[in-house]
């Protein structure tokens, strides 16, 4: 999902596919409510399924929920993280798929037939079956299996609530050192998605990326939101709109404000955290983190790891105000 997930980003709009009222804060117009996130166990019934629509035949299969865990860990995050972010991973797997699935109850999504998600990371969060597991890590499979397999066992049917509804779980590859709130990202208010400080992203090899575009290349993208630039490229661009995480929300091309999430669609950015250069006929766009922000950074999560921080820590950081209740 992080790439998207990334870009799955738009991960949670696209995730939900429902009315925007869905995404709206449930605790607004209550501010005697206590604001608190809940880690609550399920019972680990092995004879749980859920039904994944490939994205690849369009065609619905049931599999049990601890192997599609351990199929979305697989897919979603690195094997060579750290066990306690691969421990975390799992819960946001997890909690995500119950979303969805609640969601989709609730809404009656037709596209998905009979399907509780899809295993696409551009539409909701991946999952790769153990057969797709033995290509992806070759000779590595048999210890990388194992390994998420133990991390997915530890913490299995463990889901994050808010209120007593299933929080959304959304999570992205890594962030710009801040991630992304809710507010900022969707316009939505969501408690527990704030922005928060992410700094062991700054060491990821995708912190920052460079985009490089000739005239012709950003007027052609720019006619995308059909908008026509002409005349001085130097004043194409006007200032961007940011929020205090650095994270931009809107561009002004020529007289035309485009959203941040749109621009860094057509013009193939990694986040929306970026600046945008002109000199010597091309328009240099420099941009910070991968996916859209919001919610736990999987790379952050190897870094508190790899600190010392448990599962419960990280969630507690990503996913600001969460309790756990007693095991």
């Amino acid at each position: 999902m992080h790439a998207s997930i990334v870009v799955f980003i738009i991960i949670a709009l696209s995730l939900l596919l429902c009315p925007a009222a869905a995404l709206a804060n449930p605790f607004s117009g209550n501010e005697e409510t206590k604001k608190v996130i809940s880690v609550q166990t399920q019972e680990s019934d092995e004879s749980a399924y859920i039904s994944v629509m490939s994205s690849s035949t369009g065609k619905t299969e049931k599999i049990k929920l601890r192997e599609y865990v351990i199929g979305s860990v697989a897919a979603e995050m690195p094997a060579n993280y750290h066990t306690e972010a691969l421990k975390a991973q799992a819960v946001a797997s997890y909690t995500y798929a119950k979303k969805v699935s609640e969601q989709n109850e609730k809404y009656k999504e037709s596209y998905l037939g009979e399907a509780d998600i899809t295993d696409s990371p551009d539409t909701h969060q991946g999952y790769i079956d153990e057969k797709r597991r033995r290509e992806k890590w070759g000779e590595n499979f048999d210890d990388y299996e194992k390994k998420i397999e133990d991390a997915v066992d530890e913490v299995f049917g463990y889901f994050m609530t808010y209120n007593g509804d299933t929080a959304l779980a959304v999570y992205h590859s890594n962030s710009a050192g801040k991630t992304q709130s809710a507010k900022t990202l969707w316009g939505t208010d969501i408690p527990y998605l704030t922005s928060v400080e992410s700094p062991g992203d700054k060491l990821s090899p995708d912190y920052m990326t460079v985009h490089e575009f000739t005239k012709n290349e950003f007027r052609k993208l720019a006619k995308k939101f059909d908008i026509n630039l002409d005349g001085d490229a130097a004043e194409w661009v006007g200032e961007l709109t940011k929020a205090d995480s650095g994270y931009v929300i809107s561009v002004r091309l020529g007289s035309t404000e485009v959203s941040a999430s749109k621009f860094r669609e057509e013009f193939g950015l990694k986040s929306c955290c970026f600046d945008i250069e002109y000199s010597d006929g091309k328009f240099k766009v420099t941009c910070r983190g991968y996916g859209h922000g919001a919610g736990m950074s999987q790379y952050g999560a190897d870094y508190m790891a790899r600190q010392g921080s448990t599962w419960r820590e990280i969630l507690k950081h990503y996913y600001t105000g969460i309790e756990f209740d007693a095991e």
